[in-house]
């Protein structure tokens, strides 16, 4: 049944397309008399709305199609610029690590212009997260000049150098590092603007602890700590940390300091060991 109709369409079709092709050459082959051109007119006038039709619709598709394309255009352009930022970002992040390495290594290389000791250089290469405050493995040795007890300092942002512990024990090529925070270690000290020698305890957290202050001491948090005259490891004047904390005592006549070390603020990874005459 379906075959039969569309069968039947088909030569509907067939028709009118033929019929359509004579008309058009009929007029064609009419002299332009003015019935034959009031003829044209009508046809043009019953025909024009559906050419119109077809011709905006291939146009507005035209411009779609343009407008998707540029869509698409500008979506790739916009990626590819942020791939170039990222790897701009990635060459000035390296660059700063670079140079960050740069200003470290001309600061260690200062100690020995401005302080009157011989100095080893090393990295440090191990630091337990467990025993953070306590020890650290530098790949420096008894091969290098390295001795038990040396002291070992580190350089700040700023250039300036603090103490940052001493040598433990010492193996061929590498050492062991007790930092100052380490409770094994103690060193004498002084509050830089009263002058008051003490001795800092480590107690393996990020701070120190100075005892035995007298308690008439004015004192105020953030003045400095420094190596004491009275050291015999460290040579005098060179930076600890800054007060914290003041604690007094109410049943004595002392009172107690906490202090950050430097070498507790910032990241380091280049240390200093200073060779013992």
């Amino acid at each position: 049944m379906s075959e039969t109709i569309e069968k039947q369409t088909n030569k509907n079709t067939n028709k009118v397309l033929f019929v359509l092709v004579l008309l058009s050459v009929f007029f064609i082959a009419l002299r332009l008399t003015p019935a034959v051109q009031t003829i044209k007119q009508l046809a043009y006038y019953i025909l024009m709305p559906g050419l119109q039709i077809s011709s905006e619709t291939f146009t507005k598709t035209g411009g779609f199609i343009k407008k998707v394309y540029n869509i698409v255009r500008i979506s790739r352009e916009n990626a590819d610029l942020r791939n170039e930022i990222f790897e701009l970002n990635k060459k000035l992040s390296d660059y700063q690590l670079v140079l960050d390495d740069n200003i470290r290594l001309k600061q260690l290389l200062k100690i020995k212009e401005d302080k009157n000791f011989e100095s080893v250089f090393a990295n440090i290469i191990i630091r337990e997260p467990s025993q953070w405050y306590q020890w650290v493995i530098i790949n420096k040795g008894i091969s290098d000049g390295i001795t038990k007890d040396a002291p070992v300092i580190a350089i700040l942002t700023n250039g300036d150098i603090c103490v940052f512990g001493r040598i433990f024990e010492v193996y061929q090529n590498t050492s062991k590092v007790a930092l100052i925070t380490n409770s094994l270690v103690s060193i004498p000290v002084q509050i830089k603007n009263s002058n008051v020698d003490c001795i800092s305890d480590g107690f393996n957290e990020q701070n120190l602890k100075l005892s035995f202050i007298p308690d008439n001491l004015n004192l105020n948090v953030g003045e400095e700590i420094i190596t004491s005259p009275l050291s015999g490891v460290f040579e005098r004047g060179i930076k600890v940390g800054e007060i914290t904390d003041i604690i007094k005592n109410d049943y004595g006549r002392y009172q107690e300091i906490i202090v950050e070390p430097y070498s507790q603020v910032q990241s380091i990874y280049e240390i200093a060991v200073l060779k013992n005459d």
